[in-house]
This record gives structure tokens, C-alpha cells and sequence, in this order.
């Protein structure tokens, strides 16, 4: 069993022979990155061919690449044991599940419930296309061979203020424990990485929300905070509106004016050399939300926040000097950076705070995610939320305030707003948060205002990256 996907920077020519090339000549009209399903004799595997042509056009790229790989994982699964999606058995169902779930490494529930919609989705798929009469197992209510054996909590781990600022400057910005920076620190992008920390913490943005920021989405400081419309690069493309606070856009501005300027200087002529298969803009007009641009010689216009994250990814526009990336956190080759290395910077920032830091960190040894930060987010806002609710039926039952309208009731309510906020589809997600709200001290944005360290002057930043070179 092979797993391949699209690619239209390729050029068919070099498939491995007539049959590959002649299938991959008949998938011009599937987005790219649509996986590809191949056997031993690198012929067409159905129903997945079927399947992931009815997806791709419908779901977002990196779902759909996840997609890929959990048919391929489940196919070559049966392959292996001698069948297929169409003969499995419901004994082949529960060995796959047990596999992926009681073996010495199982995989999340969320994982397992990605792959569940795969498993379903093809199911569904040959019932309708009247291949099969009915799905492999039996559902008896909620209960079928594909629902988990255990269950089993999201790791929901909140940081107090005191573990996120011992994360925030031993882990990222290189400091001693007792304060000052270190001799020994060698840190790359340290402004970078605190900046990406900080519109996690502050905004609940996930890592693969925040890496497709366009700079011109994100305003500079001017005593109000910065408002941005996701959708394209929000999980299920589920359109919400992030605020960033004021105290975050000066930490971002100070990237811009050190970090992000030396990369896009020195990476202007390198990408001038690689136009041709960037996504070149033409126009851009934050005020209307509308970009336009061309690649591999055709030209497309889009809504801001519909742009998908892989043009986001290799947006450029002509300066001076030569291209420029659209996009905020750059890396050495003047494009946004990966999601792997984000996580690899929080890794290393990780485990130099717990090395250095342990008694600040409360005794916590495992490493801080970007997701642990948008965790921060949902219960320190929660906490504030519940507390501003409280406060305002306090008021009305001395008398200060008229009786609550429906509607009020509904934009004060603590759970909905966090829900709304975090861009959750499923209202148990955020319930799940409810249970920490006593353990967190903190109001939203005042207390994300201290978070940050407005101390940090643009010399400060310039004398630690000399100091660091």
C-alpha cells in the first residue's frame, strides 16, 4: 500500500510509470495536496480514490492530508489481514480500534475520533453507493465496535501567572531564574517564539491559527488592540473574531522591528530567485479585507480571511529590495516557519524552564504547549467571565440594575462566550474548562495586561541579541 499526495509543482513525467502517470493525469481536477491511494502494483485503491475526491474540495488541507493518512493507516490494516474496507468484518473493526487504542502507545481520543469520521465517511460512502447494505458492526444506541472502550478527559493543563511568566522568560527569553539575562543563553528568534507565546496565551489562538498570520492582519500598537477575522486557517473553517490585547501587539511590534527586519532583508534576493513558485501579490487592501495575486502564472482574488493557509505560506510582495513574505512569524528563509518548528521552539523553551526553573514551574516536568496556552486562555477568561456575571446579578438584586433580559442572558453567559472566543463546535468541549476555574486567580484582560512585560524596551531587545550573536 502506497500514500501519496497531489503535488502540481511536479511534473507527471517522472511518475513511476503509465498506470501512475495516466492516474495522476485523471486527478486534474482535485485541489492540491488530495491524497492518493495506491497497492503493491501502484494501481488506483477504491473506494478511497471515490472518497477522498468527494472531501478534498469540501475540507480544509491539512484535514484532509490528516485524512490521508488515517485511511492509508486503516487500509493497510486489513491488508494485512488479508481483507479490505469492503469485506471487513466487525472482528476487523475491533481489532483495528484495540490497536490504536490498548496498545502500549495508544493514541488520543481526539486522534481516534479523527479517524472514526474516516471510517465512517467510506462506510458511508459504499452504503450510498450501494456497494455494501450496512456498515460492518452494530449500533446498539451510542454504543458500536468504533466508540473508544474507556474514556477518558482532554489533558486540560492551565498554567498559573507564576509557571507562565517562569515559561516566558527562563524558558524564551533566556533569563536567569533570579533575574538578568543569561551569559550562556544561545536562543534563536527568542523575540519570535515570545511573541507566538504571547497570542496564545492571550487570545486562545491555536499554533495553526496564529503560524498564517499575514502581517498586515496584525495592526501596530496605537492604544487599542487588534481585531482579526479567522476562517480559512480556523479548525473546520469555523469563522470566529480574535481580539488581540494592546500589551501582545507591542511584544509583536518589537519582533517587527528587530528579528522580523533582518529576516526579510537578508531573504529579499533568495526569494526574487523563487517567484515563480510563490503566490506573488498584486493588491492589498486590509480596509476592504481583499488580496490578489498570481501563481504559476494565474491570478486569484480572495477575501483576507478566506485566504487558505498554503498561499498564506508563500504570499510575497515586490518591494525595493525584492520579495517580502505576507506572512508575520518568519523563519531563515524569509517564509513563515512550520508548525514542527514552533513546536520545537516551545520544546526547547520547555525544557530549559523546567531545568532551570523547576520550583517556579510548581513542580510541573512536563514541556508547555501552545495548546496548554490556549488552555490558560479558556480558564483564565472563564474565571474573569463567571466573576463579571456574578458581580452583575449581585448589582441586580440590590436594586442597581433592572431585571435581565433574554438576550442579556445569553451574551453574559460565562460558557458561551468562552465557547465563541475558543471557536469549540461542540458545547462539551468548553464545559470541560468549568472545573478549573476555582484553581486560576485572574481577570481577563487586566491580568493578561501584567502578564506581559512592558518593561522590555526596543534597546533591551537589541543589547540581548548582540550580546546573544
Amino acid at each position: 500500500m502506497h500514500l501519496r499526495f497531489i503535488n502540481r509543482r511536479l511534473s507527471p513525467s517522472i511518475a513511476a510509470d503509465n498506470l501512475t502517470r495516466d492516474t495522476y493525469a485523471s486527478t486534474s481536477s482535485l485541489p492540491d495536496g488530495t491524497p492518493l491511494l495506491f497497492d503493491d502494483q501502484w494501481r488506483p485503491v477504491e473506494p478511497w480514490m471515490t472518497y477522498f475526491r468527494s472531501i478534498a474540495a469540501a475540507t480544509g488541507k491539512t484535514t484532509v492530508r490528516n485524512y490521508g493518512y488515517d485511511a492509508f493507516r486503516f487500509a493497510s490494516f486489513l491488508a494485512k489481514r488479508g481483507t479490505d474496507v469492503i469485506q471487513a468484518t466487525t472482528d476487523d473493526i475491533v481489532a483495528y480500534r484495540d490497536s490504536r487504542l490498548s496498545s502500549t502507545e495508544p493514541v488520543s481520543p481526539a486522534t481516534w475520533q479523527r479517524e472514526v469520521v474516516v471510517i465512517r465517511g467510506v462506510y458511508s460512502l459504499l452504503m450510498q453507493t450501494g456497494m455494501i447494505d450496512r456498515e460492518p458492526w452494530i449500533t446498539i444506541g451510542r454504543s458500536s465496535a468504533l466508540r473508544s472502550p474507556w474514556h477518558s478527559e482532554p489533558d486540560i493543563r492551565p498554567l498559573t501567572r507564576e509557571q507562565w511568566v517562569a515559561f516566558r522568560d527562563v524558558g524564551l527569553r533566556g533569563m536567569r531564574p533570579t533575574g538578568g539575562i543569561d551569559p550562556s543563553w544561545r536562543g534563536r528568534s527568542s523575540l519570535r517564539s515570545l511573541a507566538g507565546a504571547e497570542i496564545a496565551v492571550t487570545t486562545g489562538m491555536r499554533v495553526s491559527e496564529f503560524s498564517t498570520l499575514l502581517d498586515a492582519e496584525v495592526t501596530a500598537p496605537s492604544g487599542v488592540g487588534s481585531s482579526i477575522l479567522l476562517e480559512a486557517c480556523a479548525k473546520y473553517q469555523k469563522r470566529r473574531r480574535v481580539s488581540i490585547p494592546v500589551s501582545t501587539l507591542r511584544t509583536i511590534d518589537l519582533y517587527r522591528q528587530t528579528e522580523r527586519r533582518v529576516l526579510v532583508r537578508r531573504s529579499a534576493s533568495s526569494l526574487w530567485a523563487r517567484r515563480d513558485e510563490l503566490f506573488v501579490v498584486e493588491e492589498l487592501d486590509t480596509a476592504a479585507g481583499v488580496i490578489r495575486g498570481r501563481l504559476d502564472g494565474r491570478r486569484s482574488r480572495w477575501r483576507l480571511h478566506l485566504l487558505p493557509p498554503h498561499l498564506r505560506r508563500i504570499a510575497v510582495v515586490e518591494r525595493e529590495h525584492g520579495l517580502e513574505a505576507l506572512g508575520l512569524f518568519l523563519g531563515r528563509g524569509g517564509l513563515p516557519i512550520s508548525l514542527r518548528a514552533w513546536h520545537s521552539a516551545f520544546e526547547l523553551a520547555s525544557a530549559r524552564a523546567v531545568d532551570l526553573a523547576p520550583e517556579r514551574l510548581g513542580g510541573r516536568r512536563e514541556r508547555v504547549t501552545p495548546h496548554d496556552l490556549r488552555h490558560t486562555f479558556a480558564v483564565v477568561t472563564l474565571r474573569a467571565l463567571t466573576e463579571l456575571a456574578l458581580a452583575r446579578e449581585a448589582e441586580r438584586r440590590a436594586g442597581s440594575l433592572g431585571p435581565a433580559t433574554l438576550s442579556e442572558h445569553i451574551s453574559m453567559n460565562p460558557r458561551l462566550t468562552v465557547q465563541r472566543l475558543l471557536g469549540h463546535s461542540n458545547p462539551a468541549t468548553t464545559m470541560i474548562y468549568l472545573r478549573y476555574v476555582e484553581d486560576t486567580d485572574a481577570l481577563i484582560q487586566d491580568v493578561f495586561e501584567s502578564w506581559n512585560d512592558d518593561a522590555v524596551t526596543f534597546a533591551e531587545a537589541a543589547l540581548a541579541d548582540r550580546t546573544n550573536s
